[in-house]
């Protein structure tokens, strides 16, 4: 029996190091996947087009993934993807597009035109749709130029599927079952099934084993591991980070992304460059604020990359304006753990470099609930991911934001930055961090006081224990 997977991954496109791709997909930026045989896509219009643009050695070479794939495959690949999707001609890609696309994104990326450079969360819709054409049809379909089409050692081809010949003994751990290799109950009971949507295991799987065997264990399911293989795949599931490690979501990092975005995939793409910004107005009445600390704190066992400014008297609401002209880009409403207290955490996009964030806030402004809505509260603080705002809502500096009595418990509530310039370490003591969000959101961590002119900067700092802001290893 094959082996089952929850994540379908495609093979490795191999793109020349002189040369540029010309096709949208642009796996490693945006760290979704590596593994993509573009050319294996199971409809028939595709696969014609296909062989019209190269010669049969050349398609040969594509669909069955046996050496570099060239320029010239890549630029044919690019026009008859195009051609697929304007086309609309494969009803069951439109409809799972058509389901993951909002109605703008669909109709400015694929009516007209199909874009070669869309935003992140429409690009993980075209990788989830496109990933259903399963490739396995389309290689049968041309099977005229698949007749070398080789099994492992061991193996046969037949019906389309390599399987034991007879001759091959199974790995230790797993036993022969209808001339297929499947685990034996001890191996599932240790190892169980491997969840490649975790992107940390599959980019261990990636790192320790070669392209060849990563493609006929993980993804094409035509042989078991054998036993080295095994041991470098435990060490990679021992690699893992635990549970318990993963951090919270309420810090502002939506978990399940392997890599480290400030702006948690919300970002403003059409925006201006803007990596100096200088912040005019302040955040709030300071006569209001008893005390600011700084940020990098551990507190309730959690790393916390954001200042706390903590109200004189906590039982009047105080006003939060804009520090600068930005974007209202991600916004989470979430119930105050353990209480009645319903708050807000909202983000915003400074230029094309810069995030900054309020958390604890109680009531939005005016302009804020219309765009909004009604906006449903999610009652797992700690669960609460940070939701993207589409269209992002442009706020002017100095505009009212919000109102806030701070946290039911301290009367504080957070102003935090981060900004893709940054390169903080994590200090030593901080190394339990290292693999948890808020250990990666920390490299991108700043003052955010440190963005106003000097004279503003002084009034925050005074209200801090030896008026530092940053954690004392960042300068």
């Amino acid at each position: 029996m094959k082996m089952k997977f929850i994540f379908f991954i495609f093979l490795f496109l191999i793109i020349s190091s002189t040369t540029k791709a010309n096709i949208y997909w642009l796996y490693e930026f945006y760290n979704i996947s590596p593994n993509f045989n573009i050319f294996s896509l199971n409809d028939d219009e595709y696969q014609q087009c296909l062989k019209g643009k190269l010669s049969e050695t050349d398609y040969k070479k594509a669909v069955e993934f046996k050496s570099s794939i060239t320029q010239a495959m890549e630029d044919a690949a690019d026009q008859c993807i195009e051609t697929l999707l304007v086309s609309q001609s494969n009803l069951g890609l439109q409809q799972c597009l058509t389901n993951e696309l909002n109605d703008q994104s669909y109709n400015s990326l694929i009516t007209k035109h199909f874009s070669k450079d869309p935003k992140k969360n429409d690009f993980k819709a075209f990788y989830k749709c496109l990933a259903e054409l399963k490739p396995e049809a389309a290689v049968a379909s041309s099977k005229q130029y698949n007749e070398s089409n080789s099994c492992p050692e061991g193996y046969k081809l037949i019906n389309n599927s390599c399987q034991s010949d007879g001759s091959n003994t199974c790995p230790k751990g797993y036993k022969l079952v209808n001339n297929t290799c499947q685990p034996s109950e001890s191996k599932k009971q240790k190892k169980g099934n491997l969840n490649l949507v975790d992107p940390n295991l599959k980019s261990c799987l990636q790192t320790n084993f070669n392209q060849k065997a990563y493609s006929e264990i993980f993804v094409q399911s035509l042989r078991p591991p054998d036993n080295n293989e095994t041991k470098e795949i435990e060490k990679c599931l021992e690699s893992l980070p635990k549970k318990e490690d993963t951090g919270s979501f309420a810090q502002g990092y939506n978990t399940p992304d392997f890599y480290y975005d400030i702006f948690d995939g919300g970002k403003k793409e059409d925006c201006v460059s803007n990596p100096q910004p200088i912040f005019t107005h302040e955040i709030t009445d300071l006569s209001k604020i008893k005390r600011t600390e700084r940020w990098g704190q551990v507190k309730s066992k959690h790393l916390k990359n954001h200042t706390f400014l903590f109200l004189k008297n906590k039982n009047k609401p105080i006003p939060v304006y804009a520090p600068v002209d930005s974007y209202l880009i991600l916004q989470t409403r979430y119930r105050m753990q353990g209480l009645k207290e319903v708050q807000w955490r909202l983000i915003f996009q400074v230029g094309c470099e810069i995030v900054y964030r309020f958390d604890h806030l109680d009531t939005l402004s005016d302009k804020l609930l219309k765009h909004l809505g009604n906006i449903p509260v999610n009652e797992d603080q700690n669960a609460a991911p940070n939701v993207l705002i589409n269209p992002p809502i442009k706020i002017k500096a100095g505009e009212l934001i919000a109102s806030t009595q701070g946290t039911p418990q301290a009367g504080s509530w957070d102003f935090g930055l981060s900004d893709v310039s940054k390169n903080n370490e994590l200090p030593k003591r901080l190394k339990n961090y290292q693999n948890k969000p808020t250990g990666r959101q920390y490299k991108y961590s700043a003052c955010p006081y440190d963005y106003y002119p000097d004279e503003i900067k002084k009034k925050y700092l005074k209200k801090m224990k030896g008026k530092k802001c940053n954690p004392k290893e960042i300068k």
